[in-house]
């Protein structure tokens, strides 16, 4: 009988002595502060590229080349842009002088600014935009090819006139190269190019192809005639035909543009090499404007001096076109300084 006494104290007292130690380390536990959750800061959105970060290596395996270009994860509906924030120009923007313009703020989608924005207008070579672009959707589909992929030059996309990269007839160019030379140099003969080997050999097929997505996006003032955006003269003394496309329908490209990250990597690029020589961006606000992404200038006498661009700043991005300057210098200096009205509205 003593021994069982003596058993149950010493069961009672070890399970006392286990019971306090459970409520010790608790509440030692519930005491200790917590360690704060400290989001890492979030990678700007925007790169200095320079011409090895554009270059894709040789001996790259065939799916590492293709992520190159692979279309973003992004929604396949995109709603109409919010036209609820709309401001008047300050004073020192409303004296400029041209025909039509557009500003975005993608990260809302607000409309911050425009000035018949839907209102179909020439665009010169902000049609590469569109060649690129309907390019890259060919490019995801068909597996068989990849920026590496050479295309030979013909005949005919060196008969087009200025500005041209001087293609050879017969020579091989990489796709990689010919994307350069049309988003870079704006050369013609290189969209015409790209159009042509996109099209089997029939440019009208590309360009085809070419109103086709630009149906799809929902660019309902904009008709395209050729990749390049040079106007189409007649031989009876008509005026000649062009590209068409309102400002709103520019944007609507733009925000479509940024399903593919290589094709800004190419409207961000200043300078490069390439077998056909060396290409330097005209964009001028490229370096000069903090967070400029691109992405392409165009001229025509019936166009004017044209911009598409591209910039971000503490997280916001703004999207815009504009059209119609007479002078280049004039269209460069008001895009700089509506880019920096921009980011002061909300």
């Amino acid at each position: 009988m003593r021994e069982r006494i003596i058993a149950l104290v010493v069961c009672s007292v070890i399970f006392v002595t286990v019971l306090i130690i459970g409520i010790v380390t608790a509440m030692r536990s519930t005491s200790r502060p917590a360690v704060p959750n400290v989001d890492q800061p979030e990678k700007t959105q925007h790169t200095q590229i320079t011409s090895s970060d554009l270059n894709v290596p040789e001996e790259a395996p065939p799916v590492v080349k293709k992520l190159r270009f692979k279309r973003n994860n992004t929604p396949v509906f995109y709603p109409a842009f919010d036209q609820s924030n709309l401001h008047n120009l300050p004073k020192n923007l409303a004296q400029y002088q041209f025909k039509a313009g557009i500003l975005v703020d993608l990260t809302n989608r607000k409309i911050l600014w425009e000035k018949q924005s839907r209102r179909p207008v020439p665009i010169a070579s902000l049609t590469k935009l569109m060649t690129i672009y309907t390019a890259f959707e060919e490019l995801e589909r068909k597996e068989e090819i990849d920026l590496q992929t050479k295309v030979t030059v013909s005949t005919e996309s060196t008969q087009v006139a200025e500005v041209t990269a001087k293609l050879k007839p017969g020579s091989k160019i990489k796709l990689h190269e010919l994307f350069l030379g049309a988003m870079l140099k704006s050369a013609n003969d290189a969209a015409y190019l790209i159009a042509e080997y996109f099209g089997n050999g029939d440019h009208q097929k590309f360009i085809n192809l070419m109103n086709q997505k630009a149906s799809e996006i929902g660019m309902t003032s904009s008709s395209f005639l050729n990749a390049n955006g040079l106007p189409i003269y007649s031989q009876n003394n008509q005026p000649p035909r062009m590209n068409l496309a309102s400002c709103y329908d520019m944007a609507k490209l733009i925000e479509r543009l940024y399903n593919y990250p290589m094709i800004l990597r190419y409207t961000s690029c200043r300078s490069t090499k390439v077998s056909f020589g060396e290409l330097r961006n005209g964009n001028r606000l490229l370096g000069a404007v903090k967070g400029m992404e691109g992405l392409k200038t165009g001229y025509t006498n019936a166009a004017g001096h044209c911009l598409a661009f591209s910039c971000v700043r503490n997280k916001r991005r703004l999207v815009g076109v504009v059209t119609g300057f007479s002078k280049r210098q004039n269209c460069f200096d008001f895009t700089s300084k509506l880019l920096s009205w921009g980011f002061q509205q909300q």
